[in-house]
């Protein structure tokens, strides 16, 4: 039984330093010091740690965020240890992070993540109900580590708490769907060996954009590849937030896997 509750104390946060090691690789260098988290948490943040065998097992933090008169929490970090992946820590996690924003009234969280990553992809907006409408090219600008060997580039993940559409997913996650309306860009080739070929210009209300199912993988084969994906990619979306869209689900057709973007508002869209 995983059990998620809010750090306490400091040898509790210091926990977290092991877990990112675990989950992503991090070096003692790349690592956020407990005593960030642990100021954090003393202005608002939150520390929560995922509990099995009485083991920390996962942890997630995030932070007040402000901009142009909202206040929202940012959530920065969300690790799970890899014994433990795939075993619904994650889920957790994100579902105590979500109650406890809501009891202090927040109605939005907001963290990045890596577009090529088509895992957290369909966690983030196939599971969670999230949507994503802002890119930032090489967000951490960094070449190491977890970033090694193309640019960190990031989508801007919006889950809004209260939406149907969230509480629908948190009660029953569908399968994948088919990917339905425009492409938004030509491909050729399937696996490790599918080439970005060139961008369209769409107009319909939903669009897809295909990407590699595995970013790992495909930069173990071909790193040049993964970097010509990374910067295809980055067009993409750009080009598609800046004409409406929003990126809504992970879709798949087989092995082959697909953005499914939508105008919010739009009668034949769905994303309201």
């Amino acid at each position: 039984m995983i059990e998620v509750r809010e750090a306490s104390g400091t040898e509790e946060v210091m926990l977290t330093e092991d877990l990112q090691i675990a989950a992503w690789g991090f070096s003692e260098r790349e690592i956020a010091p407990h005593s960030a988290l642990v100021a954090s948490q003393h202005s608002g943040g939150l520390v929560a740690l995922a509990w099995a065998g009485g083991e920390a097992v996962g942890f997630v933090w995030g932070f007040p965020a402000f901009e142009g008169g909202r206040v929202w929490h940012h959530s920065h970090q969300m690790g799970v240890r890899p014994d433990w992946q795939g075993k619904g820590v994650a889920l957790a996690l994100k579902r105590y992070q979500r109650r406890w924003a809501l009891e202090r009234g927040y109605d939005l969280v907001t963290w990045t993540f890596d577009p090529l990553l088509t895992k957290n992809a369909r966690f983030n907006l196939g599971k969670l109900g999230a949507w994503a409408g802002r890119y930032f090219p090489d967000f951490y600008g960094l070449r190491t580590g977890l970033y090694a060997g193309i640019p960190a580039d990031r989508l801007l993940i919006s889950w809004e708490l209260e939406h149907p559409r969230v509480r629908e997913r948190l009660e029953r996650i569908p399968p994948p769907p088919e990917p339905e309306g425009e492409p938004l860009a030509l491909t050729r080739g399937e696996g490790l060996g599918l080439v970005p070929e060139r961008l369209l210009t769409p107009s319909a209300p939903r669009v897809y954009l295909e990407v590699p199912p595995d970013l790992d993988a495909l930069k173990a084969s071909d790193l040049g590849l993964a970097e010509a994906w990374r910067l295809f990619t980055r067009e993409a979306f750009t080009w598609a937030f800046a004409h409406g869209y929003r990126a809504v689900d992970l879709a798949r057709r087989g092995p082959r896997v697909f953005y499914q973007l939508e105008r919010p508002g739009d009668p034949a869209g769905r994303s309201g």
